[in-house]
């Protein structure tokens, strides 16, 4: 017995495609997608705002609902929904137009899996490339595998097809009955009078989400801001959405948390194959293709080029003049949700992503101020640098904001620079925005016991230094456990959020001190 070891995954190829095997006596209707498709995406719940989307794990769903015009033979009927999401919750799927009595998925799809069970035992073709001379070279075999490894048995005897550095091709003569290349759902209808029907599906689909991504740019006395949010869609299904009307929606929607797929198995139904090469320690065991021991299976065509979301997003902020309002998604109540509808058809793209812009807003008003936080009467904490905005109309905003990424730019000498980035949770409209951009550098704060105290009290000074040319607001704010201990401040201060705060203007290359004493609390 002769075994080669190969190390190329195999690439399915059909060579002939028969229309699928059905029953004699069946009415079978397809159709082969929707003539128009609305889509509508919901954020992951527990999303961080912090976290970019993954297109390799998505958390959040759709609710896509298709129109499709059939014509369906009078009496029992099996129609088939080709093109559906392949992440489709069969049992969340809702029919109108119809009269039906069962639903099934269809989760067989055309997949290397699939092929390869289909044809165990069966005779194929595979074919060679010679790396060194591009000779092509064909021969017959018959596949002999278990669930985790391919063999195949030649007139040379049996070959491993997957740990070599051959280039080799398996070549299948037809598409085995029961395997679909599009993720199908299909409905049995009774008897019923024919002729032609418009058909709407409804259905919840896995493998979506979206996310608010902001750029800000400051002005010079960073008190304002342009504010442009993109809402970025992602979708890691296998399907895409063509010319789709899109909606994102915004909030929290409660939902079941169950194996809706089963255990095991992706969305779509398939199941990955796994192989393992011997001996592992090999000169080519490094490279990328079988350095884990898992071969993926053939890539997709790749989406067409674009830029990162860094950049397209700067890039955004150098057009805020062209973002006019026909291109601004529509924001719409939705009980206690918001919905963002695109005002123009999208494509909806398999495992993509794609931004749209939902908000822009010019001459934001805010504030930049510079906090540290005393975790106790003598221990202060890092200085922060943080963006500050009244969630108004007065201030040019008054917009309920999904939360997201916020990215600040700033013109120097008339080139745009990135000044800090921060992240948002959901803000609704009045609420106070707090967006953290950064440490400080050029700003530092000193605390000392001040040279008197009493029986029951200490004296405290803290010093605020401001080194750079323009004047900054500072806030020191105190834990809300020491309310009973702080008294005498020298300096006004305010109550926010149950903490004792101290706000004061620090001049250009100048100081500002507050001085303050903590009393002893005697305990009961």
């Amino acid at each position: 017995m002769r075994i080669f070891l190969s190390l190329l995954a195999i690439l399915p190829v059909i060579m002939a495609i028969p229309a699928l095997a059905q029953g004699a006596n069946d009415a079978v209707v397809t159709s082969a997608g929707p003539d128009a498709v609305e889509v509508s995406i919901y954020r992951n719940p527990n999303a961080d705002p912090e976290s970019p989307l993954e297109l390799d794990y998505l958390q959040g769903f759709a609710l896509v609902t298709e129109t499709r015009e059939v014509n369906l033979p009078a009496g029992p009927v099996t129609l088939r929904f080709e093109g559906v999401a392949s992440g489709i919750l069969p049992q969340s799927a809702l029919v109108r137009g119809i009269g039906i009595e069962e639903k099934n998925r269809d989760a067989r799809l055309l997949s290397q899996r699939g092929l390869l069970d289909a044809f165990t035992g069966q005779r194929v073709t595979i074919r060679r490339t010679n790396p060194a001379t591009g000779e092509v070279t064909t021969e017959s075999g018959t596949i002999r595998s278990d669930p985790d490894r391919v063999i195949l048995q030649t007139e040379a005897g049996f070959e491993s097809l997957y740990c070599t550095g051959l280039d080799q091709t398996l070549l299948f003569p037809s598409v085995p009955s029961g395997l679909t290349a599009k993720p199908t759902l299909s409905v049995v209808m009774g008897n019923q009078p024919g002729g032609r029907m418009q058909v709407t599906l409804t259905y919840l689909a896995s493998n979506f989400d979206w996310q608010a991504n902001y750029v800000a740019e400051l002005n010079s006395a960073g008190n304002r801001i342009d504010l442009l949010g993109w809402m970025t869609m992602a979708s890691a299904d296998d399907t895409s959405f063509v010319n789709a009307s899109a909606n994102a929606i915004a909030g929290t929607v409660n939902r079941v948390d169950d194996d809706r797929n089963g255990a095991g198995s992706s969305p779509s139904g398939r199941q990955d194959i796994s192989f393992n090469c011997w001996p592992y320690g090999t000169t080519t065991s490094g490279l990328g293709r079988a350095r884990y021991g898992a071969i993926p299976p053939p890539p997709p065509p790749p989406p067409p080029a674009s830029a990162p979301i860094a950049m397209r997003m700067e890039s955004a902020a150098d057009e805020f003049i062209v973002v006019t309002g026909t291109r601004v998604a529509k924001r719409e109540e939705l009980g206690d949700l918001k919905l963002y509808r695109i005002p123009f058809p999208v494509t909806v793209a398999a495992k993509s992503q794609k931004q749209v812009a939902f908000l822009s807003k010019k001459q934001v008003e805010g504030e930049i101020i510079y906090r540290s936080t005393f975790s106790d009467s003598s221990d202060e904490g890092d200085i922060e640098r943080l963006f500050v905005i009244q969630n108004e109309e007065k201030s040019g905003l008054g917009e309920p904001l999904p939360s997201g990424q916020f990215t600040f730019f700033q013109r120097v000498l008339g080139l745009r620079q990135l000044v800090g980035e921060a992240s948002m949770d959901d803000k609704a409209v009045g609420e106070e925005i707090e967006l953290m951009l950064g440490g400080a550098s050029n700003v530092t704060i000193d605390h000392d016991y001040g040279d008197k105290e009493g029986k029951n009290w200490d004296s405290h000074v803290v010093t605020v230094k401001n080194a750079n040319a323009f004047p900054v607001t500072f806030e020191v704010r105190f834990d809300p456990n020491d309310e009973e201990t702080l008294k005498k401040f020298k300096g006004r201060t305010f109550r926010k959020n149950g903490r004792i705060i101290w706000r004061a203007t620090v001049p250009a290359n100048g100081e500002r001190k507050l001085r303050y004493r903590s009393y002893d609390v005697k305990e009961d």
